[in-house]
């Protein structure tokens, strides 16, 4: 809410709303305004020991090209859908547009308040918030869909994002997940296979910085 000052403020950081809008979709979402004013660049470029940046904060590629993946699709009602490292939560929260009760995790716990505050601006009842890491911690659930964009980029996490993908994943559910290239992810996908899955890939281009990037979406399912 807005400070005496009358900066509005989420969980501490100065917050700006923007919309995004595609295929007749559209919803609101919060920001961390001023992102840039956070992130030292030249201390990272230097490797000073520096705090780590908000990551979570940034509207990642990935998070776009998989929300209007989410908005081509026409109802999602019914459907139980999980966002995954959600960060801002776009992808979820079109999701939510289209009538799917949604599922927020993120290890960051401002990045959910970031989440909650937009799926009040749009008036999304049918949402859950988790703060946990999907490396240790079994939801007990299963889901319809699941949507990660660029979680793949920590060749540590491969094995129990893999696991926590395989465990929480319905016997026809979907896992969309997008690679924007910030690692070498293949041994990632050759795991999920190993496992019984079976993927499609696309390309997809957004823009970053004012130019065109490349990425991929996929699509998995059990393959048996």
């Amino acid at each position: 809410m807005p400070n005496r000052d009358n900066i509005f403020r989420i969980a501490g950081y100065p917050a700006q709303e923007v919309r995004f809008a595609y295929d007749q979709c559209e919803v609101s979402l919060y920001q961390v305004a001023r992102l840039e004013e956070l992130v030292d660049r030249a201390a990272l470029l230097r490797d000073d020991p520096v705090p780590e940046p908000p990551y979570w904060a940034h509207l990642w590629i990935g998070a776009r090209a998989l929300a209007r993946r989410i908005a081509e699709r026409e109802d999602l009602r019914g459907q139980r859908v999980l966002d995954l490292g959600c960060g801002l939560g776009l992808p979820g929260l079109v999701a939510a547009a289209r009538g799917a009760e949604v599922w927020f995790v993120d290890r960051e716990a401002s990045a959910l308040e970031f989440v909650r505050a937009s799926a009040a601006r749009n008036g999304f009842a049918r949402i859950r918030c988790v703060n946990i890491d999907f490396t240790s911690v079994d939801l007990g659930t299963t889901f319809d869909a699941i949507l990660a964009a660029e979680v793949v980029y920590e060749p540590r996490s491969y094995g129990p994002l893999c696991h926590f993908l395989e465990v929480h994943i319905g016997p026809r559910g979907v896992i969309h997940l997008t690679d924007a290239f910030r690692s070498d992810a293949q041994r990632f996908f050759s795991e999920l296979t190993c496992r019984g899955f079976q993927g499609e890939r696309r390309p997809g281009r957004e823009w970053e910085e004012g130019k065109p990037q490349g990425l991929f979406l996929w699509a998995f399912q059990r393959s048996r």
